[in-house]
């Protein structure tokens, strides 16, 4: 994982539900930050779970630095900040229209607009959208040297890859144009439209959803660039896409489907990090002479029988594992991340786990 926190501009982890993406996210923030480098964790999941992962109450949409009693209270000592952001749908579409809208009273009508105010938080590809927006505007502020995004689980990760590709049909100017002055077919298309966004914004007129696409129709230009802008930064040679599993059977089968739809999807996938694999257990231990010296049977029964189950769990997580690293590509390297205690801090085990990730040789490294 070195060389990817050394190179990259920009990393994007992926992943099935369950597996610790978000924790994975937070490790690489405080990898890099140990580097010196200047990192920013931009979660674009609802579920809350950045903050939680960096000893946290909560999170802002702009990049927020973790403060330094929360890394010294988890012996952390970064020689730069590690900042935090999380995505607020509605206040980023707010801040887009108001940075793009040619003049003030653009942006007043399309802010001021009821149809605007429902879809801008429910329309399908609102979320994707503008978490690339705000992704292309953190790596674009020059403030940092690396940004990463958490992404939700798997499905909803490939929506977000693909959303500048899907996005693009929908602002191009001759559309947006013919809704705004909907008359003949156009009209008829503006009244399926209509109908169609009528259960997220309780049944508008058609007058206001024309007076939304006449303001919109202002922002066209920008949106599409910034979705062109978007695509190009997720193929960027300085742009990493982190695969994050779990070591189970099912869910590696579901990692290995995923790197290929990846794959297909042109991502330059960089690394897959399994998380919490279980420390090995050596089966090749002589332990049986100290078992056998345990005078109490039930005790030397029970104690046989856990070491047994351990080393065969070792065994089966293994041979899981050695099939991942033949479904995805040669050349990638595949990394286990060993479970840790449940007792320690939130932050305090994010470091522990930025530790594993940059060791060298890697703790459990599958295939370097």
């Amino acid at each position: 994982m070195n060389g990817v926190l050394e190179s990259s501009r920009l990393i994007v982890t992926v992943g099935t539900g369950g597996v610790g993406k978000t924790t994975i996210a937070a490790a690489l923030g405080i990898a890099a930050a140990r580097r010196g480098r200047r990192a920013l964790v931009l979660t674009i999941d609802p579920a809350r779970a950045l903050a939680g992962a960096l000893g946290l109450t909560g999170l802002a949409a702009e990049g927020e630095p973790v403060p330094a009693a929360a890394l010294a209270a988890a012996g952390l000592r970064l020689p730069t900040t590690l900042d935090a952001a999380m995505l607020d749908q509605r206040a980023a579409w707010d801040a887009f229209v108001r940075r793009h809208a040619p003049t003030p009273a653009h942006a007043a009508a399309l802010l001021g607009n009821r149809i605007y105010q429902a879809l801008s938080t429910s329309f399908a590809g609102a979320t994707e959208y503008m978490a690339l927006e705000e992704m292309s505007r953190h790596v674009d502020s020059g403030r940092y040297d690396l940004v990463i995004v958490d992404t939700p689980p798997a499905a909803h990760a490939l929506d977000f890859i693909s959303a500048p590709d899907r996005i693009a049909p929908l602002v191009e100017r001759g559309v947006v144009a013919a809704l705004a002055r909907p008359a003949g077919a156009a009209g008829a298309l503006a009244r399926f439209v209509a109908r169609r966004i009528e259960g997220a914004t309780g049944g508008r007129t058609l007058g206001e959803l024309a007076t939304f696409f006449a303001a919109l129709e202002a922002l066209v230009d920008a949106a599409a660039a910034r979705a062109r802008h978007a695509r190009a930064m997720l193929r960027a040679p300085g742009t990493a896409f982190v695969l994050v599993a779990a070591p189970r059977a099912s869910l590696l089968a579901e990692t290995g489907a995923l790197a290929a739809q990846l794959a297909a999807a042109a991502a330059p996938l960089a690394a897959v990090i399994v998380n919490r694999a279980q420390p090995p257990v050596d089966g090749a231990l002589a332990v049986a002479p100290t078992l056998d010296a345990i005078a109490d049977p039930g005790a030397r029964a029970w104690l046989t029988a856990a070491w047994d189950d351990a080393v065969a769990a070792t065994a089966a997580e293994r041979a899981a594992l050695a099939r991942l690293a033949e479904v995805v590509p040669a050349a990638l390297p595949v990394v286990a991340v060993t479970e840790l205690p449940r007792d320690l801090l939130p932050l305090r085990a994010v470091g522990a786990i930025s530790d594993q990730l940059v060791a060298t040789p890697s703790v459990m490294a599958i295939r370097p």
